[in-house]
């Protein structure tokens, strides 16, 4: 097993708890030289100094793996391309809070503050996209019915139980799915929505209504989301996005509880379509929730998720670790979410091993959004669920599959990055330094 150091990731740590070595170390239970060792990378980190990081601190011990190191590293690429990756690698890794701002440059130089959609995805990579205390009032509020088909008629009566607001259902078309009557006190729902849908909905709104405590909290927390607008405010864009990011998070956990899906992930080993069957949500739905699945003592696959359409245009993206996504121009398109396009309504499988070596298993399939009519394009989009290849053998679809790394297909994190200069689908040079 490889060393690892640590000593950038420790260092910002102690830093952020306003700390002395000589506290941290009393805190950890070493010594202060050991402790200047280990943030100077003169000493690897052990496992039993890790799990007294992660029990003293409240980390899971993931924050220590180099995930967020691959994720900077790859993002630095993209903005420092002439820069060597060793280079990079060893700035991600001593100097960690130096290599994230030098990210958001590009951010406040044409906007003259971060980008709020970057700022949320990092709030919630940061989170390793699983929120415990959301997950858990959601679980409840789902628990509160015996089983599935009581759900809806669950949700709806606590409506009325806790909020006082009567929920109407198949409502006129158009429009929002469901929207809030604060005169009449009702919940408007819209028709044609499955019952899944009408759950997540409800779900959606019940968490606005009685949750607005906790996610502030979680808000406030996080530098992310101060970050964009204006500091502190409860409405800059950033906090907005987020916000809403929960409020879907805490839907999606009542409409798939934690424990229920986590068994049917593990029974099933990981077959989306007898999950999503099973709970009666979409291909793309239970992929997103898959990917949210990291409770501690109850970890399912860390998984990343990605949505594109035809063009490539990425327009959701998720991960419990850390994947190269590209940060600026399309990407690679021998990835296996461009051929779903090719075999709709098929899952398309690839094992892949990015430039670095690191190898991956990808399962991805088009979905189409609702018909509107003659003549109105339907929404088309391919998702992607992803997962390191150590995983492969709990998911089905590995099943058949060559995992050798040695027969992986090479893909990379987008053409202006990549360094493959011998790829047959290159599009044009990567980009040189500016």
């Amino acid at each position: 097993m490889p060393k690892l150091f640590s000593g950038g990731r420790i260092r910002t740590l102690r830093t952020q708890h306003d700390l002395t070595q000589v506290e941290m170390a009393r805190q950890i239970g070493i010594s202060p030289s050991y402790l200047n060792q280990l943030e100077n990378d003169q000493r690897p980190l052990t496992a039993t100094v890790l799990v007294e990081l992660a029990r003293t601190f409240h980390l899971d011990p993931s924050y220590f793996s180099g995930d967020d190191e691959r994720r900077v590293v790859a993002e630095l690429s993209g903005l420092l391309s002439a820069v060597p990756v060793e280079i990079l690698t060893d700035v991600a890794t001593r100097y960690p809070a130096v290599a994230e701002a030098i990210t958001h440059i590009p951010d406040r130089l044409t906007t003259g503050t971060r980008n709020p959609y970057m700022a949320v995805r990092t709030f919630f990579q940061d989170h390793r996209n699983y929120f415990h205390d959301l997950d858990v009032n959601a679980e409840e509020l789902a628990r509160r019915s015996s089983a599935r088909q009581l759900r809806l008629t669950s949700l709806a009566a606590a409506f009325d139980r806790d909020l006082g607001y009567t929920v109407r259902f198949n409502q006129a078309t158009g429009g929002p799915r469901a929207s809030l009557d604060p005169v009449n006190r009702e919940v408007l729902l819209r028709s044609g929505l499955t019952e899944a849908q009408q759950c997540f909905e409800l779900a959606y709104h019940y968490c606005s209504m009685t949750q607005g405590t906790l996610i502030d909290a979680h808000l406030d927390a996080h530098p992310a989301t101060e970050s964009a607008g204006n500091t502190g405010s409860t409405d800059s864009p950033a906090r907005t996005l987020a916000r809403h990011g929960l409020h879907q998070y805490f839907a999606a956990a009542v409409t798939m509880p934690y424990a229920e899906i986590l068994e049917a992930a593990q029974t099933t080993r990981y077959d989306i379509e007898v999950i999503s069957a099973q709970f009666g949500t979409s291909f793309e739905s239970t992929c997103q929730r898959l990917g949210t699945l990291q409770r501690p003592g109850a970890k399912a696959v860390p998984f990343f998720f990605i949505r594109t359409d035809r063009a490539g245009n990425v327009s959701k993206r998720q991960s419990t670790t850390s994947f190269p996504f590209a940060v600026t121009g399309g990407t690679c398109p021998l990835w296996v979410v461009h051929r779903a396009f090719d075999t709709p309504n098929r899952v398309t499988r690839q094992v892949s091993v990015m430039p670095d070596g690191s190898t991956y298993l990808w399962v991805a399939r088009m979905v189409q959004g609702p018909t509107e009519g003659f003549g109105v394009p339907r929404q088309e989009n391919a998702v992607a669920l992803g997962c390191d290849l150590t995983h492969a053998g709990q998911l089905i679809y590995a099943d058949g599959l060559d995992l050798d790394p040695a027969s992986a297909t090479p893909i990379g994190p987008g053409c202006e990055t990549c360094p493959r200069t011998a790829c047959p689908q290159r599009a044009y040079p990567a980009l040189e330094a500016g």
